[in-house]
């Protein structure tokens, strides 16, 4: 298991934060763009804690969302190729980092992020982020990211209350 240091901790309290608010916007370009923030520091925090799996994935995650986001806030639809791109990057960085089974998992939970970011349907997104913190909480529990637990329940309830305010 991995000790958490007070920089994992803040960066991940930060992540947590971040991931919350974004969830409760209404337009999904401001969705994304606090997710990539969000997955900036979830990308330094599981690389403190020598996750890079998910290290990597919230880096590829990161820019895919700042794109994302610039797309639909300027009301463009993302190209398929776009799409492409970043599955085969989550391929190529899950291949580097690979150490097994556990490894599958955040390279399995980005590629339905990205998959959902790149749908035109906050609904979806929200969807995606609620059933995938359940994942996560497999995940860090096995990898000793704790703090990030706290922040993957969060998720949940945040998710929960965003799907009943955006509700169609």
């Amino acid at each position: 298991m991995f000790k958490e240091n007070i920089w994992v901790v803040a960066f991940s309290i930060l992540a947590i934060i971040l991931w919350v608010i974004s969830v409760q916007e209404k337009k999904q370009y401001k969705i994304l763009f606090l997710e990539g923030l969000a997955n900036l520091a979830y990308t330094i925090s599981y690389f403190l804690l020598g996750a890079y799996t998910p290290s990597s994935m919230n880096f590829v995650s990161t820019i895919r969302c700042f794109i994302f986001s610039k797309d639909r806030k300027e009301n463009k639809d993302i190209p398929g190729y776009y799409l492409a791109f970043f599955l085969i990057l989550l391929v190529v960085f899950g291949f580097i980092t690979f150490r097994g089974f556990l490894s599958l998992i955040p390279i399995i939970i980005t590629a339905f992020y990205t998959i959902s970011s790149y749908l035109n349907d906050s609904k979806y997104l929200r969807i995606v982020f609620l059933v995938m913190a359940f994942v996560w909480i497999f995940y860090n529990y096995m990898v000793g990211a704790y703090v990030c637990i706290i922040g993957n329940v969060l998720e949940i309830i945040s998710g929960v209350i965003s799907l009943i305010r955006f509700k169609k």
